[in-house]
């Protein structure tokens, strides 16, 4: 069993593992097999990005497929990553000067 140390998570496969930060589970608590934690900058995809994500993966293989489809699948590839921003950034309140007047 002493043939070899056992490596650190963070010395395995150079970045297969995230590196654990603040707000970790304990250093000492090796992974048995629990799925990876979300690190809360990423919140899990809602169901129109997962939709979104998967109309741009088909508009790329359209377009490589098929030469002639490539100029409108790069529009439509634009237009979907445009929509996945919207998704994700906060709203943005209305300038004073541009709400409609009731």
């Amino acid at each position: 069993m002493a043939t070899m140390p056992q490596a650190m998570p963070d010395q395995q496969g150079q970045g297969a593992a995230p590196p654990q930060g603040a707000g970790a589970p304990s250093q000492g608590a090796p992974d048995q097999g629990a799925p990876p934690q979300t690190p809360p900058s990423q919140a899990p995809a809602n169901p129109l990005q997962m939709l979104l994500a998967r109309w741009y993966q088909t508009a790329k293989q359209m377009a490589s497929a098929d030469p002639r489809l490539a100029a409108g699948a790069e529009k439509v590839s634009q237009g979907i990553q445009e929509m996945q921003t919207a998704l994700v950034s906060p709203p943005q309140p209305t300038p004073v000067g541009q709400q409609p007047q009731y």
